[in-house]
């Protein structure tokens, strides 16, 4: 176990020098990043886990344009085959019909480490060919520049 924590550590460490701007924008349209009081609420545990609940309606959604603004530059993802990928291709697979669905998400828990935020979970869903499916996720995530950004993430199925 300890050995697992200092892998998703490390990673965490890894990606720290990833560089993202999120920008809003202010009544004239002008972008700005979000205020110092915004940024620190946002920075808490509740603001980690309403970022992830965004991401997983997105991902039920199959929004890839949506789901692309939460990854890191650098984000990897791992399926439950062992296989690496980059954001562009985990953006790919999950367009594919033959993809499956990811229907609903229970027993979330997202913990925070200084900058680093890490999220456990379960997945339900249905394959390409209709028949129901289970996995487990984990997902590593870092606080930059006043958001969270999801630097990596693994699924494995539940049998």
């Amino acid at each position: 176990m300890k050995r697992m924590i200092r892998i998703v550590l490390i990673a965490a460490v890894a990606t720290g020098a990833s560089f993202v701007v999120h920008q809003t924008s202010n009544a004239q349209g002008t972008p700005q990043g979000p205020d110092k009081a915004q940024a620190t609420q946002l920075g808490t545990q509740q603001g980690l886990e309403t970022t992830v609940n965004g991401l997983l309606d997105a991902v039920k959604a199959k929004d890839a344009a949506k789901l692309k603004a939460f990854y890191t530059p650098d984000y990897t993802f791992t399926d439950p085959d062992g296989k690496m990928m980059t954001a562009d291709e985990r953006l790919k697979g999950l367009a594919r019909p033959e993809a499956g669905t990811s229907d609903s998400f229970s027993d979330i828990k997202a913990r925070i480490y200084g900058t680093t935020g890490v999220v456990t979970g379960m997945g339900s869903g249905k394959t390409s060919g209709g028949a129901p499916t289970s996995s487990r996720f984990t997902q590593v995530w870092t606080w930059q520049n006043g958001r969270w950004m999801l630097a990596a993430s693994h699924v494995s199925r539940v049998k």
